[in-house]
């Protein structure tokens, strides 16, 4: 039928009209124009208003409610908190009941000595290992009390951790006595434990915690010691298990790995994922309560295996796997061999341990938590000998819970940041999140497998190559392709190679070939690596340090990241870990003083603040230095009239321009390997070479000058190393 000719009744009735006075007016204009002679009767106290006025009421009430519920529909104008947690618990956000407040704790034990005199140490056999949760009574306030959130190791040290200092001494004067220090983080709260006792299994059981201040879910352990594990969603599977070395039949302490390879640095933990149906998820009520929800699957067999978990409504079901028709179709419920939510428990009792408290009150100041009142040790000597805590600084963030702005807030920033790595800076940042019991990272830097490391990839490529007569890439273009990556490009000193345009054309002829290549070869191993990440530590000193392969066996730390990485990254990303380069250097000065100041103190000033300035804190992969800016806060010192020069350096008798410090008998402070940045490594306990002059005088057609220091093409840090014997310079 045309649009023109169809059969519909116009109407002049405002659908807009939701008020009270404009229902009420849109009431009386449809009485005046659709009854005009059967109501006249307008007045205010007529029984016809009075039925306008009720059906223009309840119009408007029905339109308070239309428009209030789907304001709480949406988070930015829900007002209900019941409401906002839903939304919340939409976006994958979990609302906290209570927030607690935090604090450092610096934990102290003496021990003895042990050595000759020329020789004397710290007695480490004498030392303990405290478990987690140790508690701690608050002086001001009895009823508060702190727990330690990780194990206290006096038996390791890190860089975190202050060196063992004498603390004693004999009536000789020599140390008797030493005192070890360590950190720890503490969270208000106490430890509680409940059992549900559970008989016929139930889908999406839920069980309720009776308090209203609940933390965290601490622990939960069936009858048969079964561990329920805590996940953010039932469908996630894989959950992360840390193994201290205590607890390691493989590993005797945190400085050696499975095999026995001594590290340079302590790792206690190991890191791995391991798949599990044996899950959980927490939720909170509008009345603060937590409860554990489990999955919706039961055992077939009483077995505990992931793939024996069946959906109850569809237990007895086989699901076909063997069967000879391989068409037969199998309905998706049926089990969990496409998926599984997880397990629901059965005919057992949960033992579930939490932690209470927090609160405004918890915020407890400083040199308030010395008291310990319950401890654990694990290993050494149980009565644990003279220690001593204290909180560092005020416990801080406790308070009441979330309000209602802040869950809006806390809901939008967790919904923004996706829990993957995507971009360079997703892969660092979560790199550095790696807590340091797995492993202490001092710097990473995370980029895509390209031309800047086809060089050191390309050989390893090529081996695994089986190359026929097919292929269209000939031996000779191999060996060309190869020596030039090799030898043509000289990565980090800065220097043109009159060889390098034509490396990078075999490069592009090479990619050009690839996919044909691909067509006719095999290759042996096709995880090949679309992530570089590169990753320096720290020692005991806070110095940088790389983290080698020891006799063939991957270090833990590298193997912490992997898997940690592994619950994050893309499904098409292959991680490759390796060292970064540590570049050593100097710094040479020279400064005019005014005529009235004390020449001794300028130069210390202007010592402590070059050592500021390269704060190995503030110091980056392929960060670039810029001099200008250091002369500049040397000008800024009292008594500094002039900066003649300041130099990066890593030779102070070859400093550019002809200078020298004129400092009589003055040598070197190390001694390079000939070996550059693509060499096989130093030899002296410093870094890499770099030639640092190339910035600071013309050296050839690419000069920067202007104390401009590039880095290198490979990923690398630079720097100063002992800095109070490699900061030299004279002042006049």
């Amino acid at each position: 039928m045309p649009y023109l000719e169809r059969d519909y009744k116009e109407t002049n009735i405002n659908y807009l009209s939701k008020d009270f006075s404009s229902l009420k007016s849109t009431l009386i204009e449809y009485a005046k124009t659709y009854f005009p002679n059967t109501y006249r009767d307008f007045n205010e106290t007529s029984p016809g208003m009075m039925l306008i006025e009720m059906g223009a009421y309840v119009g408007d009430v029905l339109s308070f409610y239309i428009d209030q519920q789907y304001k709480e529909m949406m988070l930015p104008l829900a007002e209900e908190r019941r409401n906002l947690i839903n939304i919340s618990n939409m976006l994958g956000y979990n609302v906290k009941p209570i927030t607690p407040a935090y604090t450092n704790m610096k934990i102290t034990q003496t021990v003895g000595i042990t050595g000759d005199l020329e020789n004397i140490k710290p007695d480490f056999s004498d030392t303990i290992v405290i478990a987690k949760g140790m508690k701690i009574k608050s002086t001001l306030s009895p009823s508060i009390f702190f727990e330690t959130l990780d194990i206290v190791d006096f038996k390791i040290s890190g860089s975190a951790d202050v060196n063992p200092s004498p603390t004693d001494f004999d009536a000789n004067q020599v140390v008797s006595q030493y005192t070890l220090e360590r950190k720890v983080r503490a969270i208000s709260g106490e430890t509680k434990t409940t059992t549900f006792t559970v008989g016929s299994p139930t889908k999406f059981l839920k069980l309720e915690l009776p308090e209203t201040n609940v933390i965290e879910i601490i622990k939960v352990i069936d009858s048969n010691q079964n561990e329920w594990h805590e996940v953010d969603f039932l469908a996630q599977d894989k959950v992360p298990v840390e193994t201290h070395y205590t607890n390691d039949n493989d590993r005797n302490d945190a400085y050696s790995d499975i095999d026995g390879n001594v590290l340079t640095f302590s790792v206690p933990y190991s890191l791995e994922y391991k798949k599990t149906g044996k899950r959980f998820i927490t939720q909170i009520d509008d009345n603060n309560k937590i409860s554990l929800i489990f999955g919706n699957g039961v055992l077939r067999n009483g077995q505990l295996a992931a793939a024996e978990f069946l959906q109850l409504d569809q237990v007895g079901i086989v699901i076909p796997g063997e069967s000879e028709d391989i068409d037969i179709s199998i309905d998706p419920l049926s089990g969990d061999s496409r998926s599984t939510l997880g397990e629901t428990p059965s005919n057992t009792t949960l033992t579930v341990t939490y932690r209470i408290g927090g609160g405004i009150t918890a915020n407890v100041p400083y040199g308030d938590l010395t008291s310990i009142d319950f401890k654990d040790i694990i290993a050494g000597n149980p009565t644990g000998k003279n220690l001593t805590i204290t909180n560092e600084i005020p416990a801080r963030g406790g308070s009441s819970g979330e309000s209602l702005e802040e869950i809006r807030r806390n809901a939008k920033a967790f919904f923004a940041t996706q829990n993957r790595c995507v971009t360079k800076s997703d892969y660092e940042a979560r790199i550095l999140n790696l807590p340091a019991k797995f492993g202490n990272i001092a710097k990473v830097y995370v980029d895509r497998v390209g031309v800047d490391t086809l060089g050191s990839s390309i050989s390893q490529i090529l081996a695994n190559m089986d190359l026929d007569a097919n292929t269209t890439l000939n031996a000779s273009d191999v060996t060309t392709l190869t020596d030039g990556i090799n030898d043509s490009i000289s990565l980090g000193t800065g220097e043109y190679t009159p060889e390098l345009d034509s490396t990078i054309s075999l490069i592009t002829n090479f990619y050009n070939d690839y996919q044909a290549l691909l067509e006719n070869i095999e290759i042996e191993n096709e995880e090949l690596a679309t992530i570089d990440v590169n990753i320096l530590s720290y020692d005991n000193n806070k110095n940088l340090v790389t983290i080698p392969t020891t006799n063939g066996t991957v270090h833990p730390l590298k193997t912490n990241i992997k898997n940690y990485l592994s619950n994050y990254r893309l499904i098409t990303d292959v991680i490759n870990i390796d060292d970064g380069k540590i570049i050593n250097f100097g710094v040479a000065f020279e400064v005019i003083t005014n005529r009235s100041v004390n020449k001794a103190d300028v130069k210390l000033r202007c010592i402590n603040k070059i050592i500021n300035y390269f704060n190995i804190d503030k110091m980056q992969f392929k960060q670039v230095i810029y001099t200008s800016d250091l002369e500049y806060e040397l000008m800024g010192l009292d008594g500094v009239r002039a900066v003649n020069y300041v130099e990066l350096t890593q030779d102070f008798n070859n400093l550019s321009n002809g200078r020298t410090l004129d400092i009589q008998d003055f040598t070197a402070l190390w001694a390079y390997s000939s070996e550059n940045l693509d060499g096989t490594g130093p030899t002296s306990g410093y870094g890499w070479q770099y030639d640092l002059r190339q910035f600071y005088e013309p050296l050839g057609e690419f000069y920067v000058g202007n104390g401009i220091v590039l880095p290198t093409m490979d990923p690398s840090v630079f720097e100063l190393k002992r800095p109070k014997e490699n900061v030299r310079g004279l002042v006049k």
